[in-house]
This record gives structure tokens, C-alpha cells and sequence, in this order.
């Protein structure tokens, strides 16, 4: 086949895609009311704000394992190295100039989040500081969800309400 040939074919393709994705309907995004708390609210939050990449374990091709969702690093498993002024992640664990992290679990099990109220939840995401006096470590956002209303931190705590109670316990800093 000639160059010029095989050119034309990959033209000609490129153009087919083009045109298909020309002429496929926009995805029509969802919208929630002014102060909408809904658990369908809190579950579009929890995809924006990328939950999964950090609370849910991985399977072997990276994707997120849902069995396992917001169950944090999971117990036993290997931690990130030591490198200086690296900063390194595995399983769910960082670390970094502040030292080590480890995922927690925000199950609505025994072993994450079940004794936590409504108050407690919003007052951690604005603080960084759990009901226990646990300071939130990095890479955890707080001060971008401190900026959230209270009706995206109610609708987010109503969400994960919803997911299945894992007994992973996450222990360490």
C-alpha cells in the first residue's frame, strides 16, 4: 500500500470520527436546587472531588476496586519509601515533609466514620482536625472542602452514608 494511500485512509477515518463526535448530543449535566443535600448531590461531589482516587483501594489495572470503596490504605499492606525531598505514594499512603499518611477509612463502619454526626463531619472538613483531635495530613484537601456550604458537606456525609461499611482499620499518623 502507498504512502500516499494509507494517508488517505487515516484522513478519511479521522474525518468519520469527527463527524461522529460532531453529532452525538452533549451529556446533560445534573442540577440540583440551591442548597440541595441530596445523597445523589453528595455522590456527584464525591466524583468531582476525586474521593476515589485517595479513600478507595485499587485493583491490579488501577482502576478503583467499588468493593472496597472509601475502606482507605488497606491494612497490612506496604507502605510508600523514604526519599528524601521525594515525595512518594503507595496503597493508598504518602509521604512527605510532613511525614507519613495513610488513607483513612470513611466507611460508615465501625472502623471509619459510624460514630460521627452531621456537626462532627462538617467541623472536620473546615478544620482539618477529627473529633478525636486528629489532624488531617496532606495530600488531603481540607482547605478546599473548608470552602464547600454546608448544604455540598451534608449532601457529600449523606453519600457516604450510602456506601457499604468496611471493617478495614487504618492505623498509624
Amino acid at each position: 500500500m502507498s504512502k500516499s494511500r494509507m494517508l488517505s485512509m487515516v484522513l478519511i477515518l479521522l474525518a468519520g470520527l469527527i463527524g461522529y463526535a460532531a453529532h452525538r448530543p452533549a451529556p446533560q449535566p445534573l442540577a440540583f436546587p440551591p442548597g440541595s443535600t441530596s445523597v445523589t448531590r453528595g455522590s456527584q461531589l464525591v466524583t468531582l472531588g476525586s474521593c476515589d482516587d485517595c479513600h478507595t483501594p485499587q485493583n491490579p489495572d488501577g482502576s478503583p476496586d467499588m468493593s472496597r470503596r472509601f475502606s482507605g490504605h488497606p491494612a497490612g499492606s506496604a507502605l510508600p519509601p523514604a526519599v528524601p525531598n521525594v515525595l512518594t505514594s503507595l496503597n493508598l499512603a504518602w509521604r512527605g515533609p510532613w511525614g507519613l499518611s495513610l488513607t483513612r477509612n470513611i466507611t460508615p463502619g465501625k472502623a471509619g466514620i459510624s460514630g460521627w454526626t452531621l456537626e462532627q463531619f462538617i467541623h472536620t472538613m473546615r478544620t482539618g482536625v477529627d473529633p478525636s483531635g486528629h489532624t488531617l495530613l496532606p495530600p488531603m484537601p481540607v482547605e478546599n472542602y473548608a470552602r464547600l456550604p454546608d448544604s455540598d458537606l451534608t449532601a457529600i456525609y449523606n453519600f457516604i452514608q450510602t456506601v457499604p461499611p468496611s471493617d478495614n482499620q487504618v492505623t498509624g499518623p
